[in-house]
């Protein structure tokens, strides 16, 4: 093997581990941020978290706010990657419903990041606007579908129904998470009736 070929392959097993620490410096604070509170994510308590020197999470983040600016970012991230799954159903009223139900399944299956997104951290620390914006950018697939939803001569309220949309499933979900609104089975009907009530209401045959 020649010698560029060994540093390439260096170079990207050096990456790939990089990569995963970072992953798991941010799994771990999520779950820290959730279970123990804002006050408790500090880079001492991560770093005993995942049985590291807080020399890492300077190394990978700068310090705490670039951890906490990394946490968010990689929150909405992953709800996108969640998102995008479905970018291949060419009908779009399926791949509404798919995505919506998606939603309701990420902010269940990953509880500390939804948290992240929508709950503790956002009463610590307030994102930076450019990461608001990046965050936003998670919900440009479900605009575009919800675009193709409407009538021709309607697609220029596309924004303002995605709005309406994510903020039923985001309340019923929230009050899910909290056990305010029964069980499992209640939750799921009651999230599909609050989103089926905002299609409907603008001719969205959900």
């Amino acid at each position: 093997m020649s010698g560029p070929r060994i540093l390439a392959d260096v170079r990207a097993a050096r990456a790939a581990a990089e990569a995963d620490i970072r992953a798991t410096l941010l799994t771990a604070a999520a779950t820290v941020l959730s279970e123990e509170g804002p006050s408790a994510l500090t880079t001492r308590r991560l770093a005993e978290a995942v049985n590291a020197s807080t020399k890492v999470i300077y190394t990978h983040f700068g310090g705490k706010e670039g951890l906490l600016d990394a946490l968010y970012l990689h929150a909405f991230y992953s709800l996108m990657q969640a998102f995008d799954t479905h970018a291949d159903e060419l009908d779009p009223l399926a791949r509404l419903r798919r995505m919506t139900a998606t939603y309701r399944s990420f902010a269940l299956a990953e509880p500390a990041l939804y948290n992240v997104m929508f709950g503790d951290l956002g009463r610590a620390w307030e994102a930076p606007l450019a990461s608001r914006r990046k965050a936003w950018q998670s919900f440009e697939t479900l605009r575009e579908t919800v675009s193709q939803c409407l009538a021709s001569e309607r697609r220029s309220e596309a924004l303002r129904v995605t709005y309406l949309i994510w903020a039923a499933m985001h309340g019923v979900v929230s009050l899910e998470l909290r056990k305010l609104i029964g069980g499992s089975q209640n939750s799921a009907q009651l999230f599909r009736q609050a989103a089926t009530a905002i299609c409907k209401a603008h001719d969205i045959p959900y």
